[in-house]
């Protein structure tokens, strides 16, 4: 199955003020959640919300029929707070 990548605002923002090492870390990331969306860990709270660690940050996700939408790239401490 073949998913379209979205993105927020709030993601590209989030990315955005991201180093350029980073920022090539979570390219790849994106490469793996587009061949393989439910690969990666599962929010308790939401059953079709997911989360990918990049360093001490989390890449927050939500999978909808053919859709992957990027949601927040933040810190682990702050980035639970907003789902």
């Amino acid at each position: 199955m073949s998913y379209r990548i979205e993105f927020t605002k709030t993601f590209a923002d989030d990315v955005r003020n991201a180093d350029k090492a980073l920022k090539l870390r979570v390219e790849k990331a994106i490469e793996k959640i587009k061949a393989e969306p439910t690969r990666f860990k599962r929010l308790h709270c939401h059953h079709n919300f997911f989360s990918v660690r990049i360093e001490n940050f989390r890449l927050v996700y939500k999978v909808e029929n053919e859709a992957i939408t990027l949601l927040f790239f933040r810190k682990r401490s702050d980035v639970y707070k907003n789902v």
